[in-house]
C-alpha cells in the first residue's frame, strides 16, 4: 500500500507520540492472524478501563439521567453488583447476555457489569419490532436479557421459549425478577475475571444489505483501540492548534441510543478515558438540548447531523447560555455543507466536525474538523492517526491511485473479529484486517476520503442503516404484490428517506397506506418506506435481468420535482 501523504508537522507528532516510552506507543501484535500496530498503554480490557476511571474520578459526575446523578465511583459499585448477580444466575465469561432499554442508567450499568465479567453483551436495538427482538434472541443465544416495560412485552413469549432469564428495568411487573431485586444482595466487590484483549465483548447488530441484520462481533481490544485511537488523535490535534485552556469539565449530550456504536463508543465508553460526564435524554428534542447545555455546562456535542443542524436553528438558540461549547458534530450520515458553515458561525468558541466510521470499525476511520471542513466540505476527513490505514481499490481489490473511485476499506486493530454466526459474511466484508466497507469514493492527493456511492443496498436515514433487502422481504410478504424495488431518496433532514416502487398483483387492490401498515407490523418504524409509488406493470430490469433500481430512484426523484 502506498504511504499516506500527511502533513510534516503530524507526520512528526506520530513519532513522537508513538515512539518508545511515550504515552502512546505503539508495538506491533498478532490481532486475528494479521500483524496490527496497536497501544502498548491500553488497557487490556473493559473491566480495567472502568476501574482506572473509577480511581481517577471517583467523585465526578458519570452519567445523568433525568434529575438522577451517578459519580464514577457509584457506577464502579454498582457495576460490581451486575457483575456479581450475574455470576450467581450462572453467566459465565463468552456467554451472551443482553440489553433491550431506553438510555436509562440502568442500561449504562449493565454494559458494565457484563463486560466486567467477560460475558459477551449484546445490544439490542429498541426500536425494533418483536419480530425483529425475536431473531436477535435466537441468534445470539442469549443467556440473560435485560429490558424495559416496552421492550418487555415484545420479547416475553420469546424468552420463555428459549428459556432467557429476564430481568425487568423500570417495570412492574410480578411475572418477571426486577432490576432492584436482582441485584439487591450482590457485593460491591467487583469480581476477578482474566478478560484477555482478544476476548469477545459485544455484539452490535447492524443492517446491511442482506435480509437480516447482521451481528458485529467486537473483541474488548478492538473496542478500546478505537477509544485510545481517537484519544491520541485529539492529542495531537491539540498540540497542532494550541487551543486555549477550558475551564468547564468534560461534558457531553447522549443524544443517539447506546445500542449504536456511536452512543456506545463514542458517547459511553470514551468518556471513562477522560472522566467526561455524559448526560442522558428520554429522546432527542433540541429545546431540551439547550436547556442541558446551558445547566450542564455541557462541552462537546455529538449526534448525527440532523440533530447538530436542528439545535443551532432553533429559534431559541441565543436564549441560552452555550458559551461552553467548544465543538458539535457528528457521524453516522453526510453532513451537508451548509450546516458546517451555520455551525461555524453561531460557534464562535467553537468547531463543528465530523468524521467516518462504521460498527464493523467500533466507530473510528475518519475525522474532519475546523477550516479542513470549511475548506472540504464534501469530505468525511481523513484517516484517524496513528492506528487507521484506508485505500481505495478496483473490484478485483486492488489499490486504486489517488483520485480514482473504487471501494474504500479500512485497516486497523479497531475492527470487528467477524459476524456472528455468518461465516459467509465474514469472508465478504474482511480480509487481512482489511474491512471492505461498501462506500464507493476516492481519496485526494492529501488523503482526505470523498463518498460519493455505496455500493451495497443499504440507505442511511438519519444515521440508521436501512437494509433494502430486508424491507423488500416485509413487503413481499403481502399477498398483493407481484414484485418490488425499495431504495433512498435525498432528504435535506435525514440525509436520506426511504422510498419503494411496487407492482401489484392484477386484479387486487393494493394502498400505499396498506404497505406502510403492512411493514410496520413486521420491521422498525424507521424501516417503513415514507414515499411509495404502485403500479400495475413490470418495474424496469438490467441486461442481468435485476431491477433497475437507479432508473426508478431517477423517475421517483423527477416525479417529486414535477410536483413540487
Amino acid at each position: 500500500m502506498a504511504e499516506p501523504s500527511v502533513q510534516p508537522e503530524l507526520e512528526a507528532l506520530i513519532r513522537d507520540f508513538t515512539a518508545p516510552g511515550a504515552p502512546y506507543e505503539l508495538i506491533t501484535a498478532d490481532v486475528d492472524g494479521t500483524p496490527m500496530p496497536v497501544f502498548r498503554n491500553a488497557p487490556p480490557n473493559l473491566l480495567t478501563l472502568y476501574a482506572e476511571a473509577a480511581d481517577a474520578f471517583p467523585d465526578r459526575d458519570c452519567y445523568v439521567y433525568e434529575g438522577e446523578r451517578y459519580t464514577y465511583q457509584d457506577v464502579w459499585r454498582t457495576a460490581a453488583r451486575v457483575a456479581n448477580a450475574l455470576s450467581a444466575a450462572g453467566v459465565r465469561p463468552g456467554d451472551r447476555v443482553g440489553i433491550a432499554m431506553r438510555n436509562y442508567p440502568e442500561w449504562v450499568l449493565a454494559f458494565m457489569g457484563i463486560t466486567s465479567l467477560g460475558a459477551v453483551a449484546v445490544a439490542m436495538n429498541a426500536w425494533w419490532t418483536g419480530e425483529e427482538l425475536r431473531y436477535g434472541m435466537v441468534d445470539s443465544g442469549l443467556k440473560v436479557l435485560f429490558a424495559d416495560a416496552e421492550r418487555l412485552e415484545r420479547v416475553e413469549d420469546t424468552a420463555a421459549e428459549l428459556d432467557i432469564t429476564l430481568i425487568a428495568v423500570r417495570a412492574d411487573t410480578p411475572a418477571h425478577t426486577n432490576w432492584t431485586s436482582f441485584i439487591a444482595d450482590a457485593g460491591e466487590q467487583m469480581p476477578t475475571a482474566s478478560t484477555a484483549p482478544d476476548d469477545n465483548a459485544l455484539i452490535l447488530y447492524t443492517s446491511g444489505s442482506t435480509s437480516h441484520p447482521k451481528g458485529v462481533l467486537s473483541s474488548h481490544r478492538a473496542v478500546l483501540h478505537a477509544l485510545l485511537g481517537w484519544e491520541c488523535a485529539a492529542a495531537m490535534a491539540a498540540e497542532l492548534a494550541a487551543p486555549p485552556a477550558d475551564a468547564d469539565l468534560p461534558a457531553m449530550i447522549l443524544t443517539v441510543p447506546l445500542f449504536h456504536v456511536s452512543g456506545l463508543n463514542v458517547q459511553l465508553l470514551s468518556s471513562f478515558r477522560q472522566g467526561r460526564k455524559l448526560v442522558g435524554m428520554y429522546k432527542w428534542d433540541p429545546e431540551e438540548a439547550l436547556k442541558i447545555i446551558e445547566a450542564e455546562r455541557i462541552t462537546q456535542f455529538n449526534g448525527v447531523p440532523t440533530m447538530s443542524w436542528e439545535l443551532i436553528q432553533s429559534p431559541n438558540f441565543h436564549s441560552y447560555d452555550t458559551s461552553s461549547l467548544k465543538s458539535m458534530g457528528g457521524g453516522g450520515a453526510a453532513m451537508a455543507p451548509e450546516h458546517a458553515r451555520q455551525i461555524d458561525a453561531r460557534l464562535p468558541t467553537g468547531a463543528a466536525g465530523t468524521g467516518y466510521g462504521m460498527t464493523e470499525t467500533n466507530g473510528l476511520a475518519t475525522t474532519i474538523a475546523g477550516e479542513a471542513l470549511l475548506e472540504r466540505p464534501r469530505s468525511c476527513g481523513r484517516p484517524t492517526p496513528p492506528i487507521v490505514s484506508i485505500k481505495v481499490v478496483d473490484e478485483a481489490g486492488r489499490e486504486l491511485p489517488r483520485g480514482e473511485t473504487g471501494e474504500i476499506w479500512i485497516h486497523g486493530p479497531m475492527n470487528f473479529r467477524g459476524y456472528w454466526n455468518d461465516a459467509d459474511a465474514t469472508q465478504a466484508t474482511l480480509s487481512d484486517g482489511w474491512v471492505h466497507t461498501g462506500d464507493v469514493g476516492h481519496m485526494d492527493d492529501e488523503d482526505y476520503v470523498f463518498i460519493t456511492d455505496r455500493a451495497k443496498d443499504m440507505v442511511i436515514r438519519g444515521g440508521e442503516n436501512i437494509g433494502c433487502q430486508e424491507v423488500e422481504a416485509a413487503i413481499y410478504d403481502h399477498p398483493a404484490v407481484s414484485e418490488c424495488a425499495v431504495f433512498g431518496l435525498p432528504d435535506e433532514r435525514l440525509g436520506e428517506t426511504l422510498a419503494a416502487v411496487i407492482m401489484r398483483k392484477p386484479g387486487m387492490p393494493l394502498e400505499a397506506d396498506d404497505v406502510k401498515a403492512h411493514v410496520a407490523g413486521h420491521l422498525a418504524r424507521f424501516k417503513v418506506p415514507e414515499r411509495i409509488w404502485i403500479r400495475d406493470e413490470q418495474l424496469p430490469r438490467i441486461a442481468s435481468g435485476k431491477i433497475y433500481k437507479r432508473g426508478l430512484r431517477d423517475q421517483a426523484l423527477a416525479d417529486l420535482e414535477r410536483k413540487s
